[in-house]
C-alpha cells in the first residue's frame, strides 16, 4: 500500500514539474491564440550547457514552471535541427523570444539565469 501511494505521488510530482514544449512555430502560435497566451520560444542546442541548465534546473523550479504554464505556450527549437522562423535573430544560446498577437516579438532574454532572476525577467515581460 505504501509503495503504491509513493508511486502515485511520485508520478504526480513528475507531471507537475514537466513542462510541455511545442516544436512547431505555427502550431505554437495557434495554441497561444486559442488559449489567450503568448509564446515563449527558446532557441537551444543539445550540446549547450547553459541551455541544459535551464531545462534541467530552472524550468523544474515550481515557481518558474507554474508561471510559464499560466502565461505562455512554450516552443523549443534546436538551432541545428529545426527550421527557425524568419525575423528572430540570435547571437548566442539560449535565447528566449516572447511573441504576442500577430506573431510580433514583445520581449527577448539572452542567456540563462538562476530561477529567481529568470522569473523576475519573465514577470517584466508579461
Amino acid at each position: 500500500m505504501k509503495k503504491t501511494l509513493f508511486l502515485i505521488l511520485f508520478g504526480i510530482l513528475l507531471q507537475a514539474s514537466g513542462l510541455q514544449f511545442e516544436h512547431n512555430y505555427k502550431i505554437a502560435l495557434q495554441k497561444a491564440k486559442k488559449q489567450n497566451k503568448e509564446v515563449m520560444m527558446m532557441y537551444s542546442a543539445s550540446w549547450c550547457p547553459e541551455c541544459n541548465y535551464m531545462k534541467d534546473i530552472v524550468f523544474k523550479n515550481s515557481k518558474v514552471s507554474r508561471y510559464l504554464q499560466k502565461h505562455f505556450i512554450l516552443l523549443g527549437l534546436d538551432i541545428q535541427k529545426d527550421k527557425l522562423p524568419k525575423g528572430f535573430d540570435y547571437v548566442g544560446i539560449p535565447t528566449f523570444f516572447f511573441i504576442g498577437n500577430g506573431a510580433k516579438q514583445i520581449g527577448k532574454i539572452i542567456g540563462g539565469d538562476k530561477a529567481s532572476r529568470f522569473l523576475k525577467k519573465l514577470k517584466a515581460i508579461k
